[in-house]
């Protein structure tokens, strides 16, 4: 049986996402569950700490989600295209209005959020490219501290990018042209090839 805590955080999530996070109140959130405001708060004392626990829970669900990505890939260059993959479904279902709201009305949150990619992000990019250069296809001489840490912080200023939150471009579009930058960045010759062939792949599956 699901836990009402869990079942008010997974719909709320989809209001969220959906529409932002100001503009849905907790009147909406109880009309769209058909339950009384006061059963929400009996589980969360304010729309902070439910939006709290619905990032902390959003953060474990993307940690699982890259892991499986990792153990699946032949590869670390495959391990980043299935990362890729799993971000188009996961991002596009989020309105680009969520991060901003989230750093200006639900800070707490928010600085969650950017020390989850600071250290486990930082952490799993890093093991990335350390594969990739057991692997011979990223170059031996690149610095991996330096480069995941760069990496972090172009995931982070797309979160914060005006071309995201104007609208011009989607989250995912401006990732995936970070991405395809950093990879060719990287690699060896064998890399590249390896780059195409998985590009030609996802192209088959569209």
């Amino acid at each position: 049986m699901v836990k009402v805590d869990n079942y008010i955080l997974d719909e709320a999530e989809k209001l969220f996402m959906k529409f932002g996070m100001r503009s849905v109140t907790m009147d909406d959130i109880a009309k769209h569950l058909s339950i009384s405001k006061k059963t929400i708060y009996a589980n969360f004392k304010d729309k902070n700490e439910l939006v709290l626990n619905m990032v902390s829970n959003m953060l474990i669900k993307d940690e699982c989600n890259i892991n499986e990505c990792h153990a699946k890939a032949e590869n670390a260059i495959d391990e980043i295209f299935l990362v890729m993959d799993f971000l188009k479904e996961m991002l596009s279902a989020i309105n680009p209005i969520v991060f901003y709201d989230l750093e200006k009305y639900h800070n707490e949150a928010y600085k969650m959020m950017m020390n989850f990619h600071e250290v486990r992000i930082y952490s799993l990019v890093k093991a990335g490219l350390e594969r990739g250069i057991r692997e011979n296809i990223f170059r031996s001489d690149i610095n991996v501290d330096i480069l995941a840490t760069a990496r972090v912080a172009h995931i982070n200023w797309v979160f914060q990018s005006d071309l995201v939150r104007s609208g011009k471009y989607s989250l995912y579009q401006v990732i995936e042209e970070l991405t395809t930058h950093f990879l060719f960045g990287i690699c060896t010759l064998s890399g590249h090839i390896l780059i195409n062939n998985y590009t030609n792949r996802s192209k088959e599956a569209i």
